[in-house]
């Protein structure tokens, strides 16, 4: 769903998208964990995807005196489907930190359900241990290496410049970097990197982006904006 609202998007300003997948999600049976998370006063969903696989393993009926958050907008819509009003970080912090700096946190207590995977750089629960809160963690689907054949190999390879690389997770980077045979993973690192926040771009320009870009929030829309400002005028 994420690479085809990027698809979308990308298409919209006249340029060609190819979709990298940089992990691949399976879902983890928790159905006990899950249980007890949802029976918290207080849940976090970290991700939409963290959303799409709870409710598949069962109904997502918080109690009424749930107050949910999620991580970004992404995963506010996703609760919105599934009937959850969710409130979300503006714009410009919609990551872990900006989550936990939402004032909505003052006078929470007892425990927090987590819904999320295993992984990631437990900003939030170390966030959430800082505060006194114990901790209900259901992990409710996994992140696995990449599967990339020779599609994908073909679409890199005739990928011809101007090209740049959309970047709003360092393990999906990593894992689709890690995936590729040498010769185009160098062809992706002479690529722009529009990254989502400043330790992403920190991140890129580690692997070797030669020229990296920092988007005003982690949206698709405005990585794309970014780098339609920023970059030659041969995106525009």
């Amino acid at each position: 769903m994420q690479q085809a609202a990027a698809r979308r998007a990308a298409q919209a300003r006249g340029a060609r998208h190819v979709a990298l997948p940089g992990v691949r999600l399976v879902s983890l049976p928790a159905a006990a964990a899950l249980e007890q998370a949802l029976a918290c006063a207080t849940l976090v969903f970290t991700s939409p995807a963290a959303v799409h696989f709870a409710a598949r393993q069962r109904p997502l009926r918080p109690n009424s005196a749930t107050q949910v958050f999620a991580v970004g907008a992404g995963t506010a819509r996703a609760l919105a489907r599934q009937g959850i009003e969710a409130i979300a970080p503006p714009p410009e912090a919609m990551h872990s930190e900006g989550m936990l700096a939402m004032p909505q946190w003052q006078g929470v207590i007892g425990a927090v359900g987590l819904v999320t995977a295993p992984g990631g750089r437990g900003v939030i629960a170390a966030g959430l241990n800082q505060r006194g809160l114990r901790i209900l963690r259901a992990e409710v689907y996994q992140r696995l290496p990449p599967q990339l054949d020779a599609r994908h190999h073909h679409a890199i390879r005739n990928a011809v410049a101007p090209r740049a690389v959309l970047v709003s997770s360092a393990e999906a980077l990593d894992g689709a970097l890690a995936a590729l045979p040498p010769a185009l993973r160098a062809h992706v690192l002479e690529s722009l990197a529009v990254a989502s926040s400043p330790r992403l771009a920190n991140h890129a320009e580690a692997l070797g982006f030669a020229r990296v870009f920092i988007a005003s929030a982690p949206t698709t829309s405005a990585m794309l904006d970014a780098l339609e400002s920023s970059a030659s005028p041969g995106f525009r």
